[in-house]
C-alpha cells in the first residue's frame, strides 16, 4: 500500500492567481472494497497516530448528536 501525494492547483480572480496545495490519498486494496462500501460518500472523523515506525489511521462516522428541544410541547 502506498501513500500518494499530488499537487492540486485552483485558479481564482479571473485565472490570475493560483492556489496550490498537496493532496494525499491512500489506495484501498480490492479485498476490502466490500467492507468500505457502507462508508462511501459520508463524512468521517479521522484520528492518526504514529507508533514505533507505524501509522495508525482510524476513520469512523461522526457521532449522532441528539439535542433537547428548546420549546417542549
Amino acid at each position: 500500500m502506498k501513500i500518494r501525494c499530488r499537487k492540486s492547483k485552483k485558479r481564482y480572480l479571473g485565472q490570475k492567481n493560483v492556489y496550490e496545495y498537496d493532496a494525499f490519498s491512500i489506495g484501498i486494496p480490492a479485498k476490502y472494497h466490500k467492507d468500505v462500501d457502507s462508508f462511501l460518500g459520508k463524512d468521517l472523523d479521522m484520528n492518526l497516530k504514529i507508533e514505533k515506525n507505524q501509522i495508525i489511521i482510524v476513520l469512523k462516522p461522526p457521532r449522532k448528536r441528539f439535542c433537547k428541544q428548546k420549546n417542549p410541547r
